[in-house]
């Protein structure tokens, strides 16, 4: 072969890729239950955060060999398309919350029916 053996370096990269995740975007759902709940809710929408990232790492792990043998590299499309829409969420629907407090956060969402979130100049995010 052109390329010798190499199960170490794919062991390191895979070893790289959860490390990234788990430093990154793995915790957000941690941050954003405790930023967007207030105490009552806190703990149910922890453990909800908990059982979707736990359930989607038990779903990729059930269906990412099947899909590998099934579309080869292509698979990693999927991939793209479930971490750009997160990338959207995040981006457009997501409110921002520095300098804000619980109940400011909560009263923009029961009156955002599906309008832009806009900055009502009562807070700067770059201070």
């Amino acid at each position: 072969p052109l390329v010798p053996d190499l199960r170490f370096l794919q062991v390191v990269v895979v070893f790289r890729v959860i490390s990234a995740y788990e430093v990154g975007p793995g915790p957000i759902s941690w941050f954003i239950a405790a930023e967007l709940f207030d105490q009552p809710g806190r703990p149910i929408a922890m453990v909800f955060a908990s059982l979707l990232s736990w359930g989607g790492k038990f779903l990729l792990a059930l269906t990412f060999p099947p899909l590998l043998k099934l579309w080869g590299g292509y698979v990693y499309l999927l991939f793209m398309a479930v971490a750009l829409t997160a990338l959207w969420v995040t981006w457009f629907r997501m409110p921002e919350t520095r300098g804000r407090s619980f109940d400011d956060i909560a009263e923009e969402f029961r009156g955002a029916e599906a309008l832009p979130l806009q900055n009502n100049g009562d807070f700067n995010t770059f201070k």
